[in-house]
């Protein structure tokens, strides 16, 4: 705690005044001239306290005394217990420029646009659980000087010839680059880091504990080469399309490298070092049995991120409205026979499985941490864990404008050009479903009928089975797409009940003596 020099008071970081102010007699003061004995003893650390979740073990950091009521991390109450520590200073501090209140308002504007999610979410007791929390960072600085040489090429046509002419485009380069951040804690995940930023580290200021009084930190633990090739890569890619525009360069075609390794070299990019900072978020979390999620704000711009899971009741009661015009609208404009009518729920099966397969696909990237390269080199013997790159997983407005085509695209398909392509195509799609996901799925726990789209595929069969015998009743037609589209309600019924999953995130269980297992 940092004593007020008139009162004795507490004095604690203003944020409109960004001075040290006293909740007493409310004298402000300049945070660099407000210091404790503890602070100047070793110049590279300072001394705080560490509060400790008994739930999940994990830690942060604060200037203050008073433990706190819950865990940011886990969303469990709590009384954290506190000891003493010595922490190692990073380098600067980028204060906290978004008020409490504000960050609220920007909050509750993203929430009223999201129709679907939790009423508890909505709930301004909730939204006052937002606390303040200065998140690591690793700042790499780049340089990129010496001689660069890259190939052009330019094409004109003569007659009948067309004439290519080959250069070797040469220049010399001086550039740096200062400020390309990535987070430094493996308990903060990466997707919500990157979509936090950017930050803009000409505010940064030389870090000194008065900033910390009234807020809480997290600690450093993910080495700064984990994100050096990151760094070097973006730098690589801003310095080439600069250099793409100058006039010589564009007039003789210059060519990029087969990949941004090679780009990287030929502009003899380095990464000279990274300073440790501490960035401000504005964070809260919220639990619902096994599952969490996290809403953010980054606490100098004021940008929102949070996970949005769905209200299955607040779901289901809206598609009911909007299915009873939908079909009615539809009757009027195509008319199916029984035949064609069977095909066309077995092609829309075999859509809604496939759905279903990425979002099961997307939870087993989320809950095994694959693209979190932080908490990958946190977790393993690697040094260095390799980059992931690959496609995000379906939004919840992606799925329902996706179901919505495909429903439109199957009756124009079997009214166009009849059934039996449409079962070639259901039935190919199952089959490579079924066998390419079984593997998969086994690694997921708690899927609780995960298995959906199998249910779908045997039905799926049931109807070629039909097809094929080809009754002479109509009714049989009639039962087999009935029992189709039982099976695609139930796998949309998983499927959002499966996005809750994906939009939240499983209980945290940091590797830390405290931790509790079963949180």
């Amino acid at each position: 705690m940092y004593e007020c020099p008139n009162c004795g008071g507490n004095l604690k970081f203003d944020i409109p005044s960004q001075q040290m102010l006293c909740a007493y007699c409310e004298s402000k003061f300049d945070p660099y001239t407000i210091k404790k004995e503890t602070d100047t003893v070793d110049g590279d650390c300072f001394e705080t306290n560490v509060f400790s979740c008994p739930q999940c073990g994990g830690e942060m950091i604060s200037g203050d005394n008073d433990a706190t009521s819950f865990c940011s991390y886990c969303g469990s109450a709590n009384i954290l217990s506190g000891r003493i520590s010595r922490e190692k200073r990073p380098g600067y501090i980028i204060p906290f420029q978004i008020s409490k209140e504000t960050c609220k308002k920007a909050y509750g504007r993203k929430m009223r646009k999201a129709f679907f999610v939790p009423k508890e979410l909505k709930n301004p007791d909730f939204i006052d659980g937002f606390r303040g929390i200065y998140m690591p960072y690793w700042s790499y600085r780049i340089s990129q000087k010496g001689t660069i040489v890259f190939r052009g090429k330019t094409e004109k046509r003569k007659g009948d010839y067309i004439y290519t002419d080959h250069y070797d485009l040469t220049g010399n380069l001086d550039a740096g680059y200062e400020g390309y951040s990535y987070d430094a804690s493996s308990a903060f995940y990466d997707n919500i880091s990157e979509a936090l930023g950017p930050y803009d580290v000409d505010q940064r200021k030389e870090f000194t504990p008065a900033f910390l009084s009234g807020f809480y930190a997290e600690t450093a633990d993910v080495k700064p080469e984990v994100y050096s090739t990151d760094a070097e890569e973006l730098a690589t890619d801003v310095t080439f399309e600069k250099v793409k525009k100058e006039p010589v360069f564009r007039k003789h075609g210059i060519q990029e490298c087969s990949s941004k390794k090679k780009t990287a070299a030929q502009l003899n990019t380095s990464c000279d070092g990274a300073d440790s900072a501490m960035f401000p978020v504005w964070f809260m979390s919220y639990r619902n049995g096994d599952r969490i999620a996290y809403a953010a704000v980054n606490g100098q711009t004021g940008k929102v991120v949070a996970d949005m899971p769905v209200d299955r009741k607040r779901f289901f009661a809206s598609s009911l409205l909007l299915a009873i015009p939908l079909f009615f609208l539809l009757n009027l404009l195509i008319t199916l026979r029984p035949m064609p009518l069977l095909a066309c729920c077995a092609l829309l099966a075999s859509a809604a499985a496939y759905i279903y397969d990425r979002e099961l696909a997307g939870i087993l990237k989320q809950e095994t941490n694959e693209e979190d390269r932080g908490f990958q080199m946190k977790n393993s013997k690697r040094k260095k864990p390799p980059k992931v790159t690959g496609r995000k997983h379906n939004t919840f407005g992606n799925i329902l404008l996706v179901s919505l085509l495909i429903c439109i695209i199957a009756m124009a398909a079997v009214a166009s050009i009849g059934d039996i392509v449409i079962w070639i195509v259901a039935a190919v799609a199952m089959c490579i479903i079924c066998v390419t996901g079984y593997k998969k799925y086994r690694k997921l726990k708690n899927l609780n009928c995960g298995f959906g789209f199998l249910f779908s595929a045997g039905a799926v069969a049931a109807g070629a089975v039909l097809r094929v015998v080809k009754p002479v009743s109509d009714l049989w037609y009639y039962g087999g797409a009935v029992l189709i589209l039982l099976t695609i309600i139930f796998i949309l019924s998983d499927l959002i009940r499966n996005y809750n999953r994906l939009a939240m995130r499983k209980l945290p269980q940091f590797d830390k003596k405290g931790g509790d297992d079963n949180a």
